[in-house]
């Protein structure tokens, strides 16, 4: 193959054309601080409001309710301790998933080192039990923190279900609701006001953007506790000089999503569906994960692979020119520990096949011809290293 194929795309995307081309050009043309009083702090001011509008506009939202962070992991500890510190005086319980990203299970298992419950609801086979979410719900309860996409397995979580089941439980005004949104944001619709959560964490390189910059709505009137002072920026919520020409990638790259919206998931729809055909076709020895009746995103796609270590074939794969993963890229290097194995082990799966699982993940940049070319790959791989045991 002449070309390398890259199919990681849940982990970070490949900044888009129009994002490099704007932004080589406005990182010379506006590069001045925007806390900054002249005219030229004033105009990189406006080019960052212009890019906070696109986004605010993009979910619905109002531009004040968009705080800029350095990533999607900095969204959501910010959304957690500072809600989480802001609420403790009326209850210390929290309630997420065992299947969360580790920017949202590592910070809960730090609350728990300082008292807060935590309670870990079951997702299998991708589905929130919401009988043990309307069990766990009481006066104590203070946040709930649940992903909409998650980004090992792509199932896609019911947030307007365990929103209607906070809103019937009673305790609604009590409760701070988030949702880690970096999987879903530009890939799937979402309303802010129709969809009755208070915070939600987003990233700039998850949608061809560039990484560095991610941001957290906050609802208006819903307060958290900074955990970075300083300056004050972001309405003294997020102290430190903005990252500008981060802030214009994410600007531009949303307006390229919204307007090619449909366009890229039909794309992203008729590429999943052939990357799965072929791999039934060439590869019927993978299992796939996701279940036939599951709710879940195209742009991810995990495979279990006939008793070969996931490592041993992104070892292989990667030699070839094709990359890809084998779970959350947080995790990925730590690929003996618990945690590497955690989401996979509460989908469902047993230890062997997480430890044989990979993850296939798309962007509009993959071709059909790269699909042929991985399968293919992949096919002779398998053969390959069977053979060696």
């Amino acid at each position: 193959m002449k070309n390398q194929i890259y199919l990681d795309s849940a982990s970070t995307t490949r900044p888009s054309d129009e994002v490099v081309k704007y932004l080589t050009d406005i990182m010379i043309e506006s590069y001045a601080n925007p806390d900054s009083m002249h005219s030229f702090g004033i105009e990189a001011e406006k080019n960052v409001e212009n890019a906070r509008n696109i986004i605010a506009s993009s979910i619905n939202a109002k531009n004040e309710e968009i705080i800029f962070t350095s990533s999607g992991t900095e969204a959501n500890n910010l959304a957690i301790f500072g809600s989480a510190e802001a609420l403790k005086r009326r209850g210390n319980k929290i309630i997420t998933t065992n299947s969360d990203h580790p920017s949202v299970y590592v910070p809960m298992r730090e609350l728990e080192k300082k008292g807060f419950q935590v309670i870990y609801l079951s997702a299998l086979n991708g589905k929130i039990n919401i009988e043990e979410l309307k069990n766990n719900l009481d006066e104590k309860v203070i946040l709930i923190s649940i992903m909409f996409i998650n980004n090992e397995t792509g199932s896609i979580y019911d947030i307007p279900e365990i929103i209607k089941a906070v809103e019937n439980s009673g305790f609604r005004d009590k409760i701070y609701i988030h949702c880690d949104a970096v999987q879903a944001f530009c890939k799937i619709k979402i309303d802010l006001n129709k969809l009755n959560i208070d915070m939600m964490s987003i990233s700039s390189h998850k949608i061809h953007g560039i990484k560095g910059c991610g941001a957290l709505f906050l609802r208006k009137n819903k307060r958290i506790i900074p955990q970075i002072y300083g300056g004050g920026q972001e309405n003294n919520l997020r102290s430190s000089t903005l990252n500008t020409p981060g802030i214009f990638a994410f600007g531009k790259a949303v307006g390229e999503a919204n307007k090619n919206f449909h366009e890229n998931n039909k794309y992203i729809q008729d590429i999943y569906d052939y990357t799965v055909e072929k791999i039934k076709e060439n590869c019927p020895e993978i299992i796939f994960n996701q279940q036939a009746n599951e709710n879940i995103s195209k742009y991810i796609l995990s495979l279990k692979l006939p008793d070969i270590k996931s490592e041993i074939m992104l070892n292989y794969m990667s030699g070839q020119g094709i990359y890809i993963s084998s779970g959350s890229a947080c995790s990925e290097k730590n690929r003996d520990s618990k945690e590497s194995k955690r989401v996979l082990l509460n989908y469902g799966l047993n230890k062997n096949s997480a430890g044989s699982t990979i993850r296939i993940s798309f962007s509009k940049y993959n071709t059909f011809d790269e699909i042929n070319d991985f399968v293919t790959v992949l096919s002779n791989g398998i053969k390959k290293l069977t053979m060696k045991k």
